[in-house]
């Protein structure tokens, strides 16, 4: 009677245990990380009788979570891809936001700025017509500026960012561990915490969506690590992040890995590769593939568009007829030394071509008396040398085409660096040189003329002149005269200054032709048929040197021509004309324009964007379908426990059936005795 007695009740226990755990499943059926819970049911021990082994009932092994290793490492993996690439493309639509359309902001100025100088090219005598060139200058340089403001807002927001980031990181390290030791603890009885486990599988998940790590499950726990090997977590220890101004640019932020809570040992940065994945791993590529490129082309635009600027305003003559400056003013590149750097040396660096200007950025580091300068956009090794520059071995070479002149000084250490930016400052620094508006240099400090006398047709550009002209120094005229051949065509011109050489161009040849003037007799040919472009350099007199002039026609034997400063600089436009052409100039990096640059900086940004959210879209595509497995697996189904409830109730109540039939017979059996 005992016996059927000890059955039924361990039905019934196992028939609670079984209720209890289906409205723990549905109570939970929304809670994040939660696991469903099964019991596991066992046969009890037998006891031997006469008549054989007799059943003792049902005993409640354990009460077991649903969990697949595998497939919360796919979805923990997958989410940290998909925060990485949210955090990147959330950023990239901000900068993208920023920048506007290729025809608004900055390139909508620069137009507004070539369009007035052709106004003054038209009116060089209006001082009105100057200072509205003068504005839209101004306006361009505050377009700019706003745009250094938006990177440096955006490079902050992008530091605060990544701050957070490291807080809540520690903070998940520290719970994960704090489990470790609680799961340990409750585990030594037999039996599985599953609230705990659930916690600690949720914190990783938290973990995995703020940095991708590797998780190794052992006896003691989770161990946690950063991409490059790094432990964050290991048994019941937790090991802190940090983040500190970067060593070779301390305007971004940068993580580094601390050590033991409380530890004094200086932090030891991390590299992006061991930061793949999840928020901070997309703020690092936000800020290394994005950013700092765009920044860096940005201010290589307007580098250019300044330099090429001011090098045609000083070939012209401003209203008051003086040799023209400087219209703009742009910072040179900005060099810091690394943080870390033991020695006292210090480097300098020039741009070799401001017009066309690097887009890259760069380390210079030195080691062993050799010193390395790597293009840290793409890793390269440019140049490496042991002699300190000189004006006869710049470093690096012109050769390398890194478009920088770079000097030191000092006593250099070992592991000494120093990071280059050559076009970084740019946007903050950008500024309109001049509010004087007859500071534009309108007018051609050359003018070449035709002699009155002449007889024959050919006619003569008013001329033109290049960087370190001289035009009628001491007010000499250059004086040339064309002579006729004695037999046949053609004929030469004479008169070019001694000591100077001459080059003549043909229209449609690529092969100018040379001549050193020995004296003011050294005839140079000249073809009536085709015409030439004549240009005159290497004058140590100063009457024409850097000077030239298109001559067409053909002039009749003894006809004048001279060379002379331009001594109506109030009403000559064509340097301002020169200055409007820029719009159209090539001379920008890879051929381009300085409109087109812009444009396609612009639309860099926005395929950068574009390409993020496809990216992000399909990685959340992923993740939703890895989510629809997990649960399948690991979630709650509502249909699932309302079919064990019914299930449970049918055992409780058949299971006390039992315990009734039992206690009838234990009646009827003392009514026997009575």
């Amino acid at each position: 009677m005992s016996n059927i007695f000890s059955i039924g009740l361990s039905g019934l226990q196992a028939a609670q245990i079984g209720i209890a755990t289906a409205g723990q499943n549905i109570s939970n059926s929304s809670t994040t990380g939660y696991n469903v819970e099964n019991a596991v049911f066992s046969e009890a021990s037998g006891q031997y009788t006469g008549s054989g082994y007799m059943g003792g009932g049902v005993t409640t092994a354990t009460v077991q979570r649903a969990y697949s290793q595998y497939l919360t490492t796919s979805l923990n993996n997958a989410q940290s891809s998909n925060s990485s690439l949210t955090a990147s493309y959330t950023l990239a639509t901000q900068l993208s936001n920023l920048v506007g359309s290729p025809t608004s902001g900055i390139a909508s100025s620069i137009s507004a700025f070539f369009s007035g100088l052709q106004n003054v090219s038209n009116s060089p005598a209006s001082v009105a017509t100057r200072q509205t060139a003068i504005s839209d200058a101004q306006s361009l340089a505050d377009q700019i500026n706003a745009a250094g403001q938006q990177y440096d807002s955006l490079r902050q927001s992008v530091n605060t960012q990544l701050s957070n980031a490291v807080t809540q990181i520690n903070t998940y390290t520290q719970q994960i561990a704090q489990l470790n030791t609680q799961i340990a603890s409750a585990s030594s009885s037999g039996q599985q915490p599953n609230q705990l486990l659930d916690q600690r599988d949720r914190a990783v998940s938290n973990l995995s969506q703020l940095v991708g790590v590797q998780v190794v499950q052992n006896s003691s726990g989770y161990s946690v690590f950063l991409g490059n090997g790094q432990p964050l977590v290991v048994s019941g220890q937790n090991y802190n992040l940090t983040t500190q101004p970067s060593s070779s640019n301390p305007s971004e932020t940068t993580v580094a890995w601390q050590g033991l809570p409380g530890s004094t040992a200086t932090p030891q940065a991390l590299s992006s590769a061991a930061l793949q994945g999840g928020t901070v791993g997309g703020l690092v590529s936000f800020m290394q593939n994005t950013l700092d490129p765009a920044q860096a082309q940005l201010g290589a635009i307007a580098t250019s568009f300044a330099a090429q600027v001011n090098q045609q305003n000083q070939l012209g003559l401003t209203l008051g007829g003086q040799k023209g400056g400087a219209l703009f003013n742009v910072s040179a590149p900005v060099v810091t030394a690394n943080l870390n750097n033991s020695g006292t040396g210090t480097v300098s660096a020039q741009l070799t071509n401001a017009v066309s200007p690097p887009t890259d950025n760069y380390t210079l580091s030195y080691s062993t008396g050799t010193w390395t300068l790597t293009d840290s956009t793409t890793n390269s090794v440019v140049a490496t040398t042991t002699t300190p520059p000189s004006s006869s071995s710049p470093f690096p070479p012109a050769s390398d085409n890194s478009g920088l002149s770079i000097t030191w000084t000092g006593t250099m250490k070992d592991g000494d660096s120093f990071a280059i930016q050559p076009t970084a400052g740019a946007l903050d620094s950008f500024a309109v040189a001049t509010s004087d508006p007859s500071a534009i240099a309108a007018a051609s400090p050359v003018l070449v003329t035709a002699g009155g006398a002449n007889t024959g047709t050919a006619a003569v550009t008013q001329g033109q002149v290049s960087a370190g002209f001289a035009v009628g120094t001491n007010g000499q005229t250059l004086n040339l005269s064309y002579a006729a051949a004695a037999s046949g065509s053609g004929g030469t011109l004479s008169g070019f200054p001694g000591g100077s050489t001459v080059t003549v161009t043909v229209p449609g040849s690529s092969t100018p032709q040379t001549y050193p003037i020995t004296d003011g007799t050294t005839p140079v040919p000249y073809d009536p048929s085709t015409g030439a472009t004549i240009a005159i350099s290497g004058d140590a007199t100063g009457v024409a040197n850097n000077v030239s002039f298109t001559m067409t026609g053909a002039p009749a034997n003894g006809d004048k021509f001279t060379v002379g400063p331009n001594t109506g600089a109030a009403q000559d436009g064509r340097n301002a004309l020169a200055l409007a052409n820029l719009t159209s100039g090539t001379a920008f990096t890879n051929s381009q324009t300085l409109t087109t640059a812009y444009s396609n900086y612009v639309n860099t940004i926005g395929n950068t964007a574009s390409q993020l959210k496809a990216s992000s879209t399909s990685q959340q595509s992923l993740v939703t379908q890895l989510t629809s497995q997990q649960q399948s697996v690991q979630g709650v189904n509502l249909d699932e426990e309302a079919a064990s409830l019914l299930q449970y109730q049918q055992l409780y109540q058949a299971n006390s059936k039992v315990i009734q039939t039992a206690a009838s017979l234990f009646q009827t059996l003392l009514g026997i005795f009575q």
